[in-house]
């Protein structure tokens, strides 16, 4: 599990960006499908911290994707 803050979120189409607490600032793809626990589209918003389980798959221009995006406690 990393950390991250929703960087981008559009909720007309339910997808957004996360970037990574890492040395890289790894920006991650997400879809309101991988939202868990009380995250909804009326919750999940731009500098929302998040804990964020990646997958590394390319979605379009990024190279990563996430599995499960979760609130940081």
């Amino acid at each position: 599990m990393e950390t991250g803050t929703v960087w981008r979120w559009k909720p007309r189409n339910g997808t957004g960006v996360i970037k990574l607490d890492d040395a890289d600032s790894t920006l991650v793809w997400f879809h309101l499908s991988d939202a868990r626990g009380d995250l909804d589209i009326a919750t999940i918003a731009e500098g929302l911290p998040v804990d964020v389980d990646v997958e590394p798959i390319p979605q379009g221009e990024y190279t990563c994707r996430a599995k499960s995006v979760h609130r940081r406690d």
